[in-house]
């Protein structure tokens, strides 16, 4: 019964350590996966900050010709998120806000994409002349309804060397899904969508999948190892605790045996012993020699029934029938 407790609570404790190592495993991949955004552009590289020399820095980071898309003193927000793309990438940003959208007046999207290609690329080479180390982004609005378009057009240098498609995907995911025109600070809002993107274009994402895939092989591993372990302990206590048994059977036969073989000896001893108390009497009145009678007991002839009396020291008297 103690060895089945024994087991019992071994397998208990495994059951433990097992759950507790899940719970980590599980906290590791949460911590993990836990900041995926669905609605951002995965980063599949891992890219290196553009050198230096390729990007001439300037001291102008804003524009705003509409006046109503961000509210007054939130320039230091957007610069502050700019700032920090730009020491991550190393390619300098540079916000347009505009309404050229409306005053484009082209409803084919196509159409529209071709000129807002143009026009971006104007508005580059306006501000930044032959430097192709920065990147231009756009952000314009629509009178007549709530929406928000964002567009970027980086340099040739920041392309080649960062802002590539799937960068520029990622920078214009964080823009348009972080950008809060009705809250009370949306310059806050654009300079926090600026750190989001840096972060995730500088960081290779696919390197997460690895870790998780690495997390789970190793929690799988070392329950496997528990698992095997107290198998194999369990196995060796069980053949230990069987052998015990049964040494413990054999040693209660081998007694049980040893019991029997004393018994019969002193069943025979005290048979010997009470055969030398026994003696053959002849029987005076009829002669009979088949009596056996007891020292110190007085006994009766089995053929004719004569009392015959018998001393401890051996000595015979016969008695008569009357007596």
């Amino acid at each position: 019964m103690k060895h089945g407790s024994t087991n019992h609570n071994r397998l208990k404790n495994v059951l433990i350590a097992i759950a507790a190592i899940a719970a980590i495993a599980l906290i590791a991949v949460y911590s993990v996966l836990g900041d995926r955004d669905s609605w951002l552009t995965k980063s599949t590289i891992q890219r290196k900050a553009m050198p230096s020399e390729l990007c001439e820095k300037t001291n102008s980071w804003y524009q705003d010709e509409t006046g109503r898309l961000i509210a007054a003193g939130e320039e230091d927000s957007i610069i502050n998120g700019m700032e920090y793309f730009y020491e991550k990438t190393g390619v300098q940003p540079f916000l347009w806000v505009a309404s050229f959208y409306d005053d484009l007046g082209l409803n084919n999207k196509l159409d529209r994409e071709k000129v807002d290609d143009m026009l971006l690329e104007d508005k580059y080479e306006e501000l930044f002349k032959s430097d192709e180390g920065h990147i231009l982004i756009a952000l314009s609005d629509r009178r007549d309804f709530p929406i928000y378009e964002w567009y970027c057009y980086p340099g040739e240098n920041a392309k080649i060397q960062v802002m590539d498609d799937e960068a520029q995907r990622i920078l214009l995911d964080c823009l348009s899904f972080m950008y809060e025109p009705d809250s009370a600070h949306p310059g806050q809002s654009i300079g926090n969508a600026f750190v989001k993107a840096a972060n995730t274009v500088m960081t290779d994402q696919t390197s997460k999948t690895y870790a998780v895939a690495i997390v789970i092989a190793g929690v799988l591993i070392l329950i496997a190892i528990i698992c095997v372990s107290s198998i194999r302990r369990s196995g060796k206590e069980n053949v230990a605790y069987h052998k015990t048994l049964k040494a413990r059977e054999e040693a209660r036969k081998e007694e049980a045996i040893a019991d029997q073989k004393q018994a019969e000896l002193d069943r025979k001893k005290y048979e010997d012993e009470l055969e030398t108390q026994y003696m053959a009497i002849p029987c005076p009145n009829c002669g009979g020699s088949g009596n056996k009678i007891r020292k110190g007991t007085v006994g009766i002839c089995k053929f004719c029934g004569t009392a015959i009396k018998v001393g401890r020291d051996g000595k015979i008297e016969f008695l008569s029938n009357d007596d």
